[in-house]
């Protein structure tokens, strides 16, 4: 018999959470040990970066051992977007960037009017372009074992039991927590959120990690370019527009228009493909969620989905004490994460003493 057939393919909301609850408390256990060691800031906060990826990779691969769950099922890696579909992704990322900047540049531009001064140090090391290629590295590959496995590979796994919108916001949710740093937080979810549809409608990471090592990149490149003089400051959009209102505004709205024209392209790309495999009948019952719901599980890579779909219409229907324990379990996991990670963020607004 297939030794994978019996490996679980999906974690579900309550576990996913644990999983991240765990991994989180573990990455606060390995900072403590590494600020214990006495490092110097530079050296602390890249020991930390490095190693909070790793953690969280250990974490979940650990879990998934544990929980006989199928980490390359759960994470899309048997299942590659067709080449085609790459060239898209990266122009997503550049739309992503050219939205999403000026809209968290002014709202870290707000905050600071509001008094709030918190601005991490990340220590980039700029001056070095040895140094510098390294930290690249570091921050564009790393997450992609870390943060895409953990938040689009367990996290969206467990949220899909709940609808494909609950996947996708829960995760574009605390993908932005998890940064703890309030003046990303807009960026960081509108960000989750396109890569949460993506990692969705595709079945797994290739189209998220490659939004998000795009996304880091080019954060990196413009930060190297300040720093050497290859680039205009006033042209940094991260603050609030320095070319103006109008040309900002601008920006936004072409970047949103350039952003929604390449996510219907993917969908009807999507579309096409899995029309090959299956009819989709448009359905005039239910609500209007209720439709788009059917809908994206039907674009969804996931065969378990279409057979959730077909029982769409039994949810009022009493399953037993068993499933009602497990979706409250859920629920209850999924709001104490958000609310450790957003306990997290909001301390930043105690004034260091």
């Amino acid at each position: 018999m297939d030794k994978n057939r019996l490996m679980r393919k999906s974690f579900d909301l309550g576990s996913a959470s644990l999983v991240f609850l765990v991994a989180f408390g573990a990455q606060l256990v390995f900072q403590l040990i590494v600020i214990a060691l006495g490092l110097s800031d530079a050296a602390k906060t890249w020991t930390i970066v490095i190693g909070n990826q790793l953690v969280l990779l250990a974490v979940t691969l650990a879990f998934c051992f544990g929980k006989k769950v199928d980490f390359l099922e759960i994470t899309g890696l048997r299942r590659p977007p067709r080449w085609y579909y790459f060239p898209l992704f990266i122009l997503i990322a550049f739309a992503c960037v050219a939205t999403f900047a000026p809209l968290a540049g002014v709202f870290s531009h707000l905050l600071s009017k509001l008094g709030y001064d918190y601005n991490p140090t990340y220590y980039i090391p700029t001056e070095s372009k040895g140094l510098f290629t390294l930290a690249f590295l570091a921050l564009t590959l790393l997450p992609l074992l870390g943060e895409e496995t953990a938040v689009r590979g367990v996290v969206m796994s467990g949220g899909r039991e709940r609808s494909p919108l609950f996947a996708i916001l829960y995760t574009a949710l605390i993908f932005a927590l998890m940064h703890g740093n309030l003046r990303q937080i807009v960026h960081q979810f509108l960000l989750g959120a396109v890569m949460g549809y993506l990692a969705y409608l595709t079945g797994g990471i290739y189209a998220s990690g490659t939004v998000h090592l795009v996304n880091n990149g080019v954060a990196l490149l413009f930060e190297y370019g300040f720093k050497n003089g290859a680039i205009d400051p006033r042209a940094y959009w991260y603050v609030a527009g320095e070319l103006g209102t109008k040309s900002t505004l601008i920006g936004v709205v072409v970047g949103f228009f350039a952003l929604a024209m390449l996510l219907v392209l993917i969908t009807c790309l999507i579309h096409r493909d899995r029309s090959r495999t299956g009819d989709y009948i448009p359905s005039e019952e239910g609500k209007f969620g209720s439709r788009v719901t059917r809908y994206l599980r039907f674009l969804s890579a996931f065969p378990d989905e279409k057979e959730r779909d077909r029982t769409d219409g039994k949810k009022g229907e009493i399953t037993g004490g068993d499933a009602r324990r497990d979706r409250s379990y859920g629920t209850v996991m999924a709001i104490l994460l958000a609310a450790v990670l957003a306990a997290i963020v909001l301390l930043s607004l105690i004034p260091e003493a």
